[in-house]
């Protein structure tokens, strides 16, 4: 009889350790800014995080994509280390198809590489592509999405509206230090 409610303690201890390593884990969607865009769906504007993406609207189109992106478990050993001091900075529009095609595989491999939250700067442009903070500016953003990679606070690369070759092998052309250029890196 004695051994009934210790194993429920330990049941509970464990339940609650796990649950609050959860929680601490979670992230909390930021406080932004919206507007109405053109067609009538939601535009954030300035910092945002992932979490902010989490609302049926952009689930819709979020989850497919990010479903979608498929990656080998060789591919992330391969780049596990490689991306263990990037940092990132994403500029997006939630209106855009562009980011709504790409945000989600981008996502995905970021999550395969474990790169935490706390290493992801998101921006959100209105469809001028400009924000309340003019942030797009100072990082001569004019494409969406654009996802900008940092190693030590200085820009080694960035993947422009859409990849090159395809995100696993850009991703691994940036993250390797290869020569690559991105699809506007002549305009």
């Amino acid at each position: 009889m004695k051994k009934i409610p210790y194993l429920f303690f330990i049941l509970l201890l464990s339940y609650t350790s796990c649950k609050k390593n959860f929680k601490e884990n979670q992230q909390l969607p930021l406080n932004v800014k919206t507007l109405v865009g053109e067609e009538g769906e939601t535009v954030i504007l300035g910092p945002m995080n992932r979490a902010n993406l989490n609302t049926d609207e952009f689930l819709a189109w979020f989850e497919p994509s990010y479903k979608s992106q498929k990656v080998p478990v060789d591919w992330v050993n391969e780049h596990l280390n490689l991306s263990e001091k990037i940092t990132f900075k994403l500029f997006l529009g939630t209106w855009c198809e562009d980011t709504q095609r790409e945000l989600g595989p981008m996502f995905k491999i970021l999550d395969a590489l474990n790169v935490h939250h706390n290493r992801i700067e998101m921006y959100g442009l209105s469809e001028f592509k400009d924000s309340p903070n003019r942030l797009e500016k100072e990082y001569e953003i004019l494409n969406i999405p654009t996802l900008i990679f940092f190693e030590n606070g200085i820009e080694i690369n960035r993947i422009v509206e859409f990849p090159v070759v395809n995100l696993l092998d850009d991703f691994s052309k940036i993250l390797k230090k290869q020569s690559y250029k991105n699809s506007y890196s002549d305009f």
